[in-house]
């Protein structure tokens, strides 16, 4: 073969390299980007899954989900810069799992002028337009809870509840929930319903405090796993075998307390839906397939009582553990 041959066939194959590299290049560039903002990844595993069941999901349908999050529930002014910042970069569609009912309206709203839908995951945003929202319906999981603790106290006694994050529409609906639904037993008193600021410290703080006002209490509702794993300490520190726990989310750390024997029972959300689900719609639009009006404002992403009975099945079967 000559040398001039050589060097033609170099040169095309050199051509071929630049083309493909080019058009993989160009896909990957044409890749939609799906800006995913959670609450926080530190601290809340709640969050957490509901972000990787997210990222998996645009995996699979072939887009890059990038998950961000503030560095807590009370960050709300970061959360909006992280909006702020996907939408003047201008990605194909958020979802937003909002710190605060009220302060992230403006972005919101700043995203679906600039095109960019907007999904909303678990808490709802007022006064913002956006695409649908799919969450628990806080309401009436809460009031699940109350029924179960009516069910375990036999109608008569006293119980509190360790709310969330004040300002947060989900803290906000969950007290609506427990407290409607537990007034309807006039043998049970709600002697006291505090902050725990979704966090375990809070409300280990909660717990210390309501236990030092009221030490009668029967039993004490938890808004979420994580504020649980607070209450369940403090009980245990102080042997108080005699109070009853009820908590919210059906993460891996709540369903622990229940087969630790802590906890009685876990109204449980549905994260792998809301997840999952969020990131189909954003790519329904991208692909022209759907329009923003064709979805419904609210989707129930489901709820489910967990108790000693069915502890093992759900982390099987919906948390994917084995142990």
């Amino acid at each position: 073969m000559s040398k001039r041959l050589w060097v033609r066939i170099t040169l095309v194959l050199l051509c071929i390299l630049l083309l493909t590299g080019g058009m993989l290049a160009s896909a990957q560039a044409q890749k939609p980007v799906i800006g995913l903002v959670v609450k926080t990844m530190i601290g809340d595993p709640f969050q957490v899954n509901i972000a990787n069941f997210g990222e998996a999901r645009g995996k699979g349908l072939g887009a890059k989900v990038e998950t961000y999050g503030a560095r807590g529930h009370a960050a709300i002014e970061e959360q909006v810069s992280i909006v702020e910042s996907l939408i003047a970069r201008k990605v194909d569609a958020i979802v937003l799992v909002a710190t605060d009912s009220k302060g992230l309206a403006p972005a919101v709203n700043k995203s679906m002028k600039a095109g960019i839908p907007v999904i909303l995951v678990d808490s709802g945003v007022e006064g913002a337009e956006y695409v649908t929202i799919i969450q628990t319906d806080n309401i009436k999981g809460a009031a699940l809870a109350a029924k179960y603790a009516a069910l375990l106290l036999n109608g008569k006694g006293r119980v509190a509840q360790i709310e969330g994050q004040p300002g947060h529409e989900t803290a906000q609906l969950r007290v609506e929930g427990f407290h409607g639904e537990i007034a309807k037993y006039p043998g049970i008193k709600l002697v006291s319903s505090i902050t725990g600021n979704w966090s375990t410290p809070g409300a280990v703080a909660a717990t210390e405090a309501i236990l030092e006002a009221h030490p009668d209490v029967d039993l004490i509702f938890a808004s979420s796993d994580m504020m649980g794993v607070g209450v369940a300490e403090v009980l245990r520190r102080e042997g108080r075998k005699d109070v009853f726990l009820v908590t919210f989310d059906g993460i891996e750390e709540g369903t622990d307390l229940i087969l630790q024997g802590k906890s009685c029972g876990d109204v449980a959300q549905n994260a792998k839906v809301m997840g999952e689900r969020s990131v189909e719609i954003a790519m329904e639009i991208i692909r022209g397939e759907k329009k923003p009006t064709d979805y419904p404002k609210f989707i129930d992403s489901g709820t489910m009582l967990v108790h000693p009975w069915n502890v093992n099945w759900f982390r099987k079967e919906l948390l994917g553990l084995t142990k």
